[in-house]
């Protein structure tokens, strides 16, 4: 079956009749790719459809710590997670269910101590069962390297393999989050012989999880591409085959999801979606998601304006963010905060974003003595949807108040160093509980913002988030969150400009719904070809 009931323009083969077409082209392809999955095996011929998707970049690595946007769309489909975030349990992909994944059942056992019941005759993608000691190794590894056991949870004190059933996860004090940081990449599951043979970095190159599609290789600054995992432990996998391909303009993804030589394309600006959706075989599937695009400053370097809070802040107060949300993203989103609604009881929607003052940022730069000294903002260009164009206006308005911003535009991350005094970057929700977001990115023990605070966050800072990660009580936890939330705004380490809007370009005959988050997920229950 061709998922593709078009042919691209040109007279070109459809692209979803299958990656490969012979065994001739298969070998072709393997010669050129920089690495094949550990026991692929590409069918002769399969009917069931394959997708194409393209989206502005690849990451190189795809190992189980994976946290890029586009490294994470692909990742999604690689790994299962000990405890799975049911999406779908909202029509629009915003669910926040958490129930049972690679763990089929849960039990507190005592204050500190969980016991998980761990699913049966799970296979990887080598061949190899998953047993417990993979369960605890996965848990103890992903962040600590085996060195100390999950050090970027800061609760985790240790995971064993009870039994060949169970595993029991201690933590260090009470953790009213533990279920919803095994529904993320904290509890993607892995196997320990294969990632301890290889070591990391290979592993990254060429993952094995659990999941219902497995690596078949990568190209590089091209494509990423699985098949599908037939010994997948759930519904058989729909697709024979996905592959990401890099496609950086805008407009030649467009064009090609129009032309039938894409079935998905992510990333669009969405005032720029016209052709699309004057297309009566294409549409537009927009979403919210569960992230901020922010500036983060550099405020380690002491001898630069941005270490001065007072000029953090003006730069915040005279950046109309509202307005940018507005025009960018056609009236989809609003200014960015790290309130998010997966929170449940605890998100406070209304409480809102920094306001647009630029006369109060006009007297913080003179309380703090500013005198026009240039400040640099490095952008990794195309990367984030918006983010160049947001700049160029943000440039023209803290010229009005005084500010003299520069912007510093490289092609890549690999460019980004240590440059410049604040670079473009984004934040997502990490979990379903206010001990992620913030608190998980620039607080806590191995957080990857940290390094922006100089290494460690504000002793107030790490006290109130140690207060979200431990309390034992709704009231407890809640005052403290509300505490974090004003302090960020007080300190401002970075602008939160707006929750980004995800716009796929989607044929209208496959039915697939996507997330709240960057990951896509093509498991059984959410894509179905109805070409």
């Amino acid at each position: 079956m061709n998922i593709n009931k078009r042919r691209p323009q040109g007279g070109t083969t459809s692209p979803g009749s299958g990656i490969m077409k012979s065994a001739k082209a298969l070998m072709i392809a393997a010669s050129i790719t920089v690495s094949l999955g550990a026991g692929a095996v590409f069918a002769a011929s399969d009917d069931r459809p394959s997708l194409k998707i393209a989206m502005p970049s690849t990451w190189a690595s795809h190992g189980p710590t994976v946290n890029s946007n586009f490294g994470a769309r692909v990742a999604y489909s690689i790994y299962d997670t000990l405890v799975w975030r049911n999406y779908l349990s909202n029509a629009d992909g915003s669910g926040s269910e958490l129930v049972p994944g690679l763990a089929t059942s849960w039990e507190q056992v005592s204050p500190t101590e969980w016991d998980f019941a761990i699913r049966q005759g799970v296979k990887f993608h080598d061949g190899t069962t998953m047993t417990t000691a993979d369960v605890a190794f996965s848990i103890n590894n992903t962040y600590g390297e085996g060195e100390e056991p999950f050090a970027a949870s800061g609760t985790i004190a240790s995971v064993v393999a009870v039994d060949d059933k169970t595993v029991r996860i201690t933590t260090k004090n009470p953790d009213p989050a533990l279920l919803a940081r095994m529904a993320t990449v904290m509890g993607q599951i892995y196997p320990q012989a294969y990632y301890q043979k290889v070591g990391k970095e290979e592993f990254g190159r060429v993952p094995i999880g659990t999941g219902p599609y497995k690596w078949a290789g990568r190209v590089a600054g091209e494509s990423v591409t699985l098949e599908a995992n037939d010994d997948y432990w759930g519904e058989k996998p729909p697709l024979s085959s996905i592959k990401f391909v890099e496609v950086p303009e805008v407009s030649s993804r467009i064009a090609g999801l129009i032309t039938g030589e894409y079935d998905i394309v992510t990333s669009l600006p969405p005032d720029q979606t016209r052709p699309i959706d004057n297309d009566a075989a294409t549409e537009i599937r927009a979403v919210s998601v569960e992230n901020v695009h922010m500036i983060t400053f550099r405020q380690y370097k002491d001898d630069r304006p941005q270490a001065d809070k007072r000029i953090r802040k003006a730069m915040a107060l005279s950046l109309n963010r509202a307005l940018l949300a507005d025009k960018l993203w056609n009236g989809l989103t609003v200014a960015g905060t790290y309130d998010f609604a997966g929170y449940g009881a605890y998100s406070m929607p209304d409480r809102g974003a920094l306001p647009y003052d630029p006369e109060e940022a006009k007297r913080l730069l003179a309380e703090a003595g500013y005198d026009g000294e240039e400040i640099t903002i490095r952008i990794v260009s195309g990367y984030y949807t918006n983010m160049t164009r947001a700049m160029e206006v943000g440039v023209e308005m803290w010229k009005e108040v005084g500010l003299n911003v520069k912007l510093d535009i490289i092609e890549n991350w690999g460019q980004m160093g240590q440059e410049g005094d604040a670079y473009n970057a984004s934040d997502n929700m990490w979990m379903t509980d206010p001990g992620g977001g913030m608190w998980f990115s620039w607080g806590r023990e191995g957080g990857h913002r940290l390094k922006d605070w100089g290494g460690t966050p504000p002793a107030e800072f790490a006290a109130l988030g140690t207060a979200i990660e431990q309390g034992s009580d709704f009231d407890t936890r809640m005052k403290a969150y509300m505490g974090l939330l004003d302090l960020w705004d007080d300190l401002v380490p970075a602008i939160l400009l707006y929750r980004p809007v995800e716009a796929y370009g989607v044929r209208k005959d496959l039915d697939w719904t996507p997330y709240t988050f960057f990951y896509m997920d093509f498991r059984a229950n959410n894509v179905k070809d109805n070409g």
